[in-house]
């Protein structure tokens, strides 16, 4: 541990060290058995005499925060450790932030986990990952990167959501982030001030709205219905679209073409910009996906926004938004004042990820993977249509997640708690609305949950359902 003495000489050196010391045992820094630094060596190090440290040490050991080790040498004593918690009293007063909606919980130990939009970690490719970031590691990491991520990265990025979703950019058009939220933020940072409104779909996703308004923007809810937002409840002087057209989050609608165009159009009279949030429509399993806005723009209107959180892990924290032109350098500004680079580590993996291969060649595989859960949970959907506990809704054909309808009535929140109490988190639509009328459904997520384990846990929900 590091002392310091006061200068001023205000407080005695002998008291100031005891002090210290006895604080550092008394709060946890210092531990049962670790061993103080010898007298003479802490001593010259303050540049006081060796008898001002022994008093201390002597002091300490008579109270019986240290005592003399066989062999030689000064050590913390056990009866001293965790007497007290370090103060941590302060004036300061943060500026209130909304906190977000109550969340779904995860499952005890042992229970399934069905909440929406979350990967299997048992489907990440260890073995490939690992040995890219070990070939990295094989010459020095550079220091301060790119803001916008390192170039050879950018390469690789725009061909490969090119050869994937038909985005076609070029390079400089890309800005690596620490995923989706982060590639969000740099978006409305170049365009919006505070107080300025922002569209975004209702029911929607919470984490994004929430960060709109804690940046003090002015969110406009719109409704959202079989077709994704409706554009024509879009209010004129929105500057800012938010949207999931892929597959709507919660509800998993895929907008229809028309209401991409008519979308596009809007944006195009009123002189506003779309972030198009392309979060996991990867993972398309019953139908063809449409045509992304931003392939559909002509206009330069549209921000795209990619994250590897569903394909690969939500822990490697990296995405990307291809950027409009005229907003790259201010987003890069931008991206130099609040988190300069994303990791370089992991940026340099996933360019050697990408460029060899893994990448296509994991998605392959765990496509397959969750095409077959996502069949047993819509046929599970599907077979409580028929039963009558549930209603039919929006169709779901991308993914990680299925929402349902309920019956008008039941309450989510009956079935969650008796979800609960089986073992089972599932997530419900009110975490996802902002106003109190909102579908009154559920989320059934299965990218957490084997086919095995879904075919076991899906009766039990369906059991909550007969008996709600």
């Amino acid at each position: 541990m590091q002392i310091y003495l006061d200068p001023s000489g205000r407080r005695g050196a002998a008291r100031s060290i005891y002090d210290q010391i006895r604080d550092a045992i008394e709060s946890g820094v210092l531990a049962e058995g670790d061993l103080l630094p010898p007298s003479r060596e802490l001593a010259a190090e303050l540049g006081v005499s060796r008898h001002t440290v022994t008093t201390a040490y002597g002091l300490l050991v008579a109270e019986g925060y240290l005592a003399g080790r066989a062999g030689g040498g000064t050590a913390v004593c056990r009866t001293a450790t965790g007497r007290r918690a370090a103060d941590r009293r302060s004036v300061l007063v943060p500026v209130e932030v909304e906190s977000a909606p109550p969340t779904t919980p995860p499952p005890p130990t042992g229970g399934v986990d069905l909440r929406g939009g979350q990967p299997d970690p048992a489907l990440f490719p260890t073995d490939e990952w690992r040995r890219c970031a070990s070939a990295t590691l094989h010459r020095p990491l550079p220091g301060y990167g790119e803001p916008a991520g390192f170039e050879s990265l950018r390469q690789v990025l725009a061909g490969w959501i090119g050869r994937s979703r038909g985005v076609i950019v070029d390079a400089d058009q890309i800005i690596v982030t620490s995923g989706a939220q982060e590639a969000i933020h740099l978006v409305v940072r170049t365009m919006l001030r505070p107080g300025d409104p922002i569209a975004v779909e209702d029911p929607g996703y919470p984490p994004v709205r929430l960060l709109f308004e804690a940046i003090g923007l002015r969110v406009v809810p719109v409704p959202v219905d079989g077709e994704g937002i409706i554009v024509d409840q879009i209010p004129a002087d929105v500057k800012v679209v938010y949207t999931t057209p892929s597959h709507q989050s919660p509800s998993g609608v895929t907008m229809s073409l028309g209401r991409r165009r008519a979308l596009l159009a809007f944006a195009d009279r009123h002189d506003a910009a779309i972030i198009e949030d392309d979060y996991d429509s990867e993972f398309r399993h019953t139908d063809r996906p449409l045509e992304p806005l931003h392939r559909l723009d002509r206009s330069g209107r549209v921000a795209y926004v990619g994250t590897f959180s569903k394909t690969l892990s939500p822990s490697l924290r990296l995405g990307f938004v291809a950027m409009p032109d005229p907003l790259v350098d201010a987003a890069t500004a931008w991206r130099r004042l609040f988190s300069v680079q994303p990791s370089s580590l992991g940026q340099l993996t996933l360019h050697r990820f990408i460029e060899q291969g893994h990448l296509d060649r994991h998605m392959r595989r765990v496509s397959r993977v969750y095409r077959a859960r996502h069949e047993v949970v819509r046929q599970f959907v599907a077979d409580g249509v028929d039963a009558g506990v549930l209603l039919p809704g929006p169709e779901n054909h991308a993914g990680l997640h299925l929402s349902t309808v309920l019956p008008a009535g039941v309450s989510e929140d009956a079935i969650r708690d008796g979800a609960r109490r089986r073992g089972i988190a599932i997530s419900s639509f009110a975490e996802c609305c902002v106003g109190p009328d909102h579908p009154n459904g559920l989320l059934i997520g299965f990218g957490m949950a084997s086919a095995d384990v879904l075919q076991r846990a899906l009766p039990d929900l369906r059991r909550i359902l007969e008996q709600t």
